[in-house]
């Protein structure tokens, strides 16, 4: 060899299956994320360790286009964190921040979405852990539904390998 190469590795890659998450509306709407494990693995395994879960979502009102709930029983360590670049179909989870009175939050976004965009620091990054990559203007839909009709009840669940 010469100096100052490397051996190329001619061995695949073992791929694991994406983990993948089934959200479902009370009045209608279930759409499919796929779990970001390698940007988010603490968020991802805490998530996955307490599924199957239930919380009612409501409209944010601070950060734009988002459904939230506020896990009385859930909390995250921070890590993935982003303010903005959000993209629609996003899941992000807002760690608990006691000094300035922010409580565990998880969003879903439908569209334009900035992390406590209206606070005045705006200084809270939330952890993007599952990314909704299909039906974007159904879920755009149905968070335009819950602005406008009220909170509902989002179910989360694994889906097995192999099932859509």
């Amino acid at each position: 060899m010469w100096a100052g190469t490397r051996a190329i590795s001619h061995q695949r890659e073992e791929r694991r299956p994406v983990a993948k998450l089934k959200l479902e509306f009370e009045k209608g709407g279930a759409f499919t994320a796929r779990l970001l494990e390698a940007e988010a693995p603490k968020t991802c395994r805490t998530i996955k360790a307490r599924l199957p879960f239930a919380y009612r979502f409501h409209h944010s009102i601070v950060s734009g286009q988002a459904l939230v709930t506020l896990p009385p029983d859930l909390t995250v360590e921070r890590e993935n964190q982003r303010v903005a670049g959000i993209p629609p179909g996003a899941l992000s989870f807002l760690v608990r921040d006691e000094p300035v009175l922010v409580p565990d939050e998880i969003y879903i976004a439908y569209g334009i979405f900035i992390s406590r965009g209206l606070t005045v620091d705006m200084k809270q990054p939330v952890n993007v852990f599952a990314q909704v990559e299909e039906k974007l203007d159904e879920l755009a839909q149905v968070g335009r539904r819950v602005l406008m009709n009220g909170a509902e009840t989002v179910r989360f669940s694994m889906i097995e390998d192999g099932a859509k």
